[in-house]
């Protein structure tokens, strides 16, 4: 009988840390990021406009914090985290080699997932501000910040080559 018990809380205690959910896990699919995509928009010598994606090299932090969070990368896209404690979130991005200070106004949502992951803040974007020194142009594409996969704006940059 003894052996019995011993068998059965063995089994027991297997079974309450296989039913626990793994932490890495929650957190991956518990947080979001606000998604960039940057642009050309150029102007040829007939004054035709067309607009297709650029790949610059970006170096982005969260400004006045110290969170590199790119790093002289070539890339088409940058997905940023925003703020769960304020409704206002401030990026310093650097598009080869020119600064912008990128400000974003948002309102948070917070969605229960479940008892071990928790919570996940969703986002709702209400304005932004540019410094214009890089970007020419922001075009506001999804105010909804709940995937990493939905672009929410598009910079772009001219080139005019009629001058």
């Amino acid at each position: 009988m003894r052996n019995y018990i011993i068998i059965l809380s063995v089994f027991a205690i297997f079974c309450t840390f296989a039913a626990c959910d793994n932490d890495e896990q929650c957190h991956r699919e518990n947080y979001v990021m606000m998604k960039i995509g940057f642009y050309k928009s150029v102007i040829d010598t007939l004054g035709r406009q067309t607009n297709s994606t650029a790949t610059p090299t970006i170096t982005a932090n969260g400004s006045g914090r110290d969170s590199l969070l790119y790093n002289g990368v070539a890339t088409q896209y940058i997905n940023l985290p925003l703020n769960k404690l304020s409704n206002v979130s401030s990026f310093d991005i650097i598009i080869n080699d020119t600064i912008e200070t990128f400000t974003v106004w948002h309102t948070n949502h917070e969605e229960y997932l479940s008892f071990e992951c928790g919570y996940i803040t969703f986002f709702t974007i209400d304005s932004c501000k540019i410094g214009k020194n890089y970007v020419d142009s922001v075009s506001f594409i999804n105010n909804s910040v709940n995937t990493q996969n939905a672009e929410n704006f598009r910079f772009y940059h001219r080139y005019d080559y009629r001058q």
